[in-house]
């Protein structure tokens, strides 16, 4: 698998000039005799000539103008949060704040926004909170935050020309790729806005720039250009991998490439020794494996080291990640928990607080099932007095009891004496509820929400027969031994009934009103499990004096920065893994090329404005068909072969079979491993196949109007070209899909940037489909 130019002899090219050149022995047009009518006819020809051999500097200009256009038009509009730039723009705002956050998401785009807003003077201070949010009212530099993104997503257009050319195409098909990938809304709306993806696209685009650069010196191997593309290549491979796990897809494109290559030289045919194929191998794996991971691992470690403040992604670690973190509560209160101190349960992935009151469970739920009507016991999010939990032995005892009346009375009780009611790892317990009296208690009832797990709801103290279901294991992970002692912020626990064998777990998904929007907290079947982890955060009435804020920093374990690294690997991981939620505009991978439904990244009511992530259909479909006919036209060409029939030119068909072999490739090996994939996926995980969708209609163009490949092909992007398009025919074929996609790209404009409100007559006009979920429809 490679990406070619046409490979022409000397007698090729000669021959080209010849039919490129003006022909000297054509006579005036009639009526034309006079010396001024042959200076005038000559001049023009001269400049004909001239703008032809020009002519690749001025199509890369047409495109890049045309692609600035059309991702600056606007920019500043709308004011407000759009999408994900709730999620970007606010991870940007913690960089700049140095606060730590965690993302399942590599670093480096999210770094390249931040120090667009470093640049600017952008002091982090605004959040990003939620879609709608004002920016001028918060004095958020958006525009130039955007315009700095943008840049990203005005450089793909001309990288895509940059690439046809360089793979031997025509001005007219790198012309066409261009004009494509420049008129299609999905990708202006995600080039305009503060998102990762057009900084990846970017990247993945300069990569295969960089190795068909690459692959055309491989008659000058080891020289410095082929160094500097090799090198080149794995470098942006580094970063499109550092932005989006998503640019692994691109390091297989390029792998299977290389592997391709690898293999031809390889051949003894060719007259390779062993020694010069290890040197190949041995340059190649460090360039296209060594130098990305070492970029992949740099960025992560400028990562750690800005963000070393505590932030809101501490909870998902280690506590000896978090005590790494200036002012991690970790860091400042990390005090044992005793038997008897009145203490909070906050769970560690969704940072609830776990609280109950007076409030019953409803009778019926809304699927008819019957509850115990026992008091709630829910995750708030807000901490409050309804979340202190008494921690008491199981076993009641007069010996604890007489502890808990000097406790009470404010007796100084003696370290040595305190520490024997410290609580330990698989200690069994009971809590209660100190606002209402109860203890906490699970029973085979099924819970609000999750009908196979169990209610969680309390039990009075005085109510003996049922004591057992109130009988709790406190179960610290990653403890070796059952000395661990359980401690403030450090410990991470899960609480699991002696009973019934279930987990104290909650969910993100909130409760009904009856439930105050509080999320829901039961007993899961499955106790081990990852999300049942607990921490404590803090203890009524205890705070570290200045003397134990000292000896508590004496006490941090140095984390290396490796270790860190591994942890958040893993982390990253597994949170992208369990993102299965379902999303209300989530979509499968196989609607994608056939354009059946967008993605609503903001509305507003009052002006019926929306912005709606949607791919030019026009350009989409027809990229479908080319990619259709062009694994139709290479089975015909094999088979005719095969029979010893020449349907096309061998140029044609090398270059067709390997260069534009690449670009499909390209689309599958983007495309296809998101039908392997469990997580909730996204019309815009399509975008990077759509440009090589694109490419290839662009090459089946070529394919379909040129068969003089020698007389057409450019060298370099730059260079001089000796002619334009063999017919009128061409002309109009181009003319055609240029204006179509334009047209499209108009038409579904005012979704593309929100600046237009629609009338219910144009939402109803521009649902193509019936599945487009367009705002506004009545």
């Amino acid at each position: 698998m490679s990406i070619d130019e046409p490979q022409l002899t000397r007698r090729q090219v000669k021959d080209a000039d010849k039919q490129a050149a003006p022909d000297a022995s054509a006579s005036n047009a009639p009526g034309d005799s006079s010396e001024d009518g042959k200076q005038s006819k000559h001049s023009k020809g001269a400049a004909s000539n001239w703008f032809v051999k020009n002519s690749s500097s001025y199509a890369f200009t047409l495109v890049a103008v045309l692609s600035f256009v059309t991702r600056y038009w606007k920019i500043w509009d709308p004011a407000q949060v759009v999408f994900d730039e709730v999620h970007f723009g606010k991870f940007a705002s913690y960089y700049l704040r140095r606060e730590y956050h965690f993302d399942i998401h590599p670093p480096l785009a999210k770094m390249v926004i931040a120090l667009g807003g470093w640049l600017v003077g952008y002091d982090g201070h605004f959040l990003f909170e939620k879609i709608g949010m004002d920016y001028m009212s918060n004095g958020v530099p958006y525009i130039l935050l955007r315009g700095w993104v943008a840049m990203f997503g005005f450089a793909l257009p001309p990288l895509v020309y940059m690439i046809m050319a360089e793979s031997g195409y025509s001005v007219a098909a790198s012309l066409l790729a261009g004009v494509l990938v420049t008129f299609d809304n999905a990708l202006v709306t995600q080039g305009r806005l503060i998102l990762l993806d057009n900084i990846m696209i970017f990247f993945m685009l300069a990569a295969v720039y960089s190795y068909v650069r690459f692959f055309k010196l491989r008659y000058r191997a080891f020289g410095t250009q082929w160094w500097t593309w090799l090198l080149s290549t794995g470098a942006m491979l580094g970063c499109a991998v550092s932005c989006k796990m998503v640019g692994l897809l691109t390091m297989m494109l390029i792998g299977s490439a290389v592997l391709y290559d690898l293999w031809r030289i390889i051949d003894i045919r060719r007259g390779t020794t062993m020694a010069q194929f290890t040197q190949h191998f041995m340059a190649r794996a460090f360039a296209l494996l060594a130098v990305p991971f070492a970029l992949y691992i740099s960025f992560f470690y400028v990562h750690l080291a800005v963000l070393t403040s505590s932030g809101p992604g501490d909870a998902y670690h280690t506590a000896k990640f978090q005590m790494q973190l200036l002012n991690n509560p970790m860091r400042q209160s990390s005090f044992d928990v005793h038997f008897g101190d009145e203490i909070q349960f906050r769970h560690r992935d969704t940072g609830v607080y776990m609280e109950s009151s007076a409030d019953r469970y409803p009778l019926r739920y809304a699927d008819q099932r019957v509850s115990s009507q026992g008091q709630q016991v829910t995750g708030a999010k807000k901490r409050s007095d309804n979340a202190y939990w008494r921690i008491k032995p199981a076993q009641a005892s007069d010996e604890f009891a007489q502890f808990m009346v000097r406790k009470q009375a404010g007796e100084a009780i003696p370290a040595e004496e305190t520490d024997r009611w410290a609580v330990h790892n698989l200690d069994f317990v009971q809590l209660e509820h100190v606002n209402t009296g109860m203890n906490l208690r699970t029973h085979d009832v099924a819970s609000p929400m999750t009908a196979t797990n169990m209610e969680i709801t309390t039990l009075a103290l005085n109510d003996t027969a049922k004591e057992a279901d109130t009988v709790w294991q406190i179960k610290i992970d990653h403890a070796k031994t059952n000395a661990t002692r359980l401690q403030t912020s450090a410990s991470f626990m899960r609480i699991v009934s002696q009973k019934h064998g279930v987990a104290v777990w909650t969910h993100s998904k909130a409760l009904p009103d009856w439930g105050h929007k509080h999320q829901e907290i039961n007993g899961n079947k499955k106790p081990e499990d990852k999300s049942t982890l607990w921490t404590v955060p803090r203890i009524r009435g205890r705070s570290a004096s200045a003397e134990e804020l000292d000896a508590m920093a004496k006490k941090i374990v140095k984390m290396g920065f490796l270790a860190k690294f591994a942890e958040l690997q893993g982390l990253m991981f597994r949170h992208n893994n369990a993102l299965t939620t379902v999303h209300p505009f989530q979509s499968t991978p196989l609607t994608w090329p056939f354009m059946v439904r967008g993605i609503s990244f903001w509305t507003d009511k009052d002006s019926r404005r929306q912005i709606y992530l949607m791919g030019n259909p026009v350009g989409w479909w027809i990229s479908d068909v080319a990619l259709l006919m062009y694994g139709v036209t290479m089975v015909m060409i094999a088979l005719l072969t095969r029979r010893n029939v020449e349907v096309v030119d061998g140029i044609v068909q090398r270059h067709m079979l390997r260069s534009t072999g690449f670009i499909v490739a390209a689309w599958v090996l983007h495309y296809a491993p998101f039908f392997l994939m469990g997580r909730s996926l996204f019309l815009h995980h399509y975008l990077p196949s759509s440009i090589f969708a694109y490419m290839t209609t662009a090459a089946l163009f070529q394919f379909a109007s040129i068969m003089d490949y020698p007389r057409f092909a450019l060298k370099h992007w730059h260079s001089n070209v000796r002619a334009l398009v063999p017919s009128g025919v061409s002309v109009v074929g181009f003319g055609i899909l240029v204006a179509a996609q334009v047209a499209c790209f108009l038409y579904f404009a005012p979704l593309t940037y929100g600046t237009t409100g629609l009338s219910v007559d144009e939402i109803h006009s521009r649902r193509w489909l019936s599945t487009y979920d367009l705002h506004f429809q009545t």
